[in-house]
């Protein structure tokens, strides 16, 4: 498909402001251009979606959350532990409010978001140890959060997907907790960027002009796993992984002119290969990052609603309450 025209317009003025390389700027100055920059694609005029309980929690003393529930009284419904986009470097909390609160509401379930460490600061394995803490606790704690553990998804994005894909892998081979359902929105799967790098592989068709650059998510990865000997772990690189089998069913997002297109949809063909259930929805015509772009472009919306409508589905949300939750 063509380039979204919503999104082309976003890109253009993106490209018209000055740019700095990322690697040229402390990570503290680009963590506050990113938080500012989907603040700004919010727009004026926006309200948080309404939800009985937003709350912010630390595990054990040393991993914040945020905790975001659809309605007050118990219910079980289902719980999301959530991790943020921002290749390990950038994102917060404060990034993906929009996004957490618009799962809790539209899934219904209880949504963790997990305010992981960062890097250069704190390398690999530190987000993915501290998304894994978090998981724990979430199949511990689900049910005085009025949550069901038996209905347990990972979810992220982008970098958030590969801690979302990593947190699986760590679950079949630690016997539990149980996750219901791996949902992958763009994820970065393979940090040696070896997969898209390949002839007609997605870096060499979209790794510039299309917002996420194939320099940047090289910048991203050497902050993250300087060591260039993890990069092929499988924490760090669910697509190098062996064996595939026995993972949670998934759902796996794509989009056509991102850079990670290629891994992502790799990764749902070799799951599948595995045995494993897969969803893989492909959006066609937009770009990387259209979970936060959706008040910019009314297909990244629908591309967003596809995605929540297939977490909904796979997790057995009743209808009841979906509909008692957006009375």
């Amino acid at each position: 498909m063509p380039l979204d025209l919503q999104i082309r317009a976003m890109l253009e003025r993106a490209a018209a402001a000055p740019a700095i390389p990322l690697s040229q700027l402390p990570p503290a100055v680009v963590r506050d251009g990113f938080l500012a920059s989907i603040l700004a694609s919010l727009g004026e005029g926006y309200e948080p979606v309404p939800l009985a309980e937003v709350r912010d929690h630390t595990i054990d003393g040393s991993v914040p959350v945020r905790i975001y529930r659809p309605r007050a009284e118990a219910t079980s419904v289902p719980v999301v532990a959530f991790a943020h986009a921002g290749g390990w470097v950038l994102g917060d909390l404060e990034t993906h409010d929009e996004v957490c609160r618009h799962l809790s509401r539209s899934l219904p379930a209880v949504v963790v978001a997990v305010d992981y460490r960062l890097a250069p600061e704190h390398p690999y394995p530190a987000a993915v140890d501290d998304y894994w803490t978090a998981v724990c606790w979430l199949a511990e704690h689900a049910a005085e959060l009025g949550g069901d553990a038996d209905r347990l998804a990972v979810i992220g994005d982008s970098a958030g997907g590969n801690l979302a894909a990593a947190a699986a892998l760590r679950a079949r081979e630690a016997g539990g907790p149980h996750i219901a359902v791996q949902a992958l929105a763009y994820p970065t799967v393979d940090a040696t960027l070896e997969y898209g790098t390949r002839p007609g592989g997605s870096y060499t068709t979209c790794g510039e002009g299309y917002g996420l650059t194939l320099s940047t998510m090289r910048w991203f990865v050497d902050c993250y796993l300087p060591d260039p000997a993890a990069r092929t772990a499988p924490d760090a690189s669910p697509l190098l992984a062996d064996d595939l089998s026995g993972l949670p069913p998934a759902i796996v997002a794509t989009a056509e002119y991102d850079p990670l297109r290629s891994e992502g949809a790799h990764y749902a063909h070799r799951l599948a290969q595995a045995g494993v259930t897969v969803t893989h929805l492909d959006a066609g015509g937009l770009v990387h990052g259209f979970l936060y772009q959706t008040r910019v472009s009314r297909s990244a919306d629908r591309a967003r609603q596809a995605f929540v409508d297939a977490v909904r589905e796979a997790l057995g949300a009743r209808l009841d309450d979906l509909t008692e939750v957006q009375a």
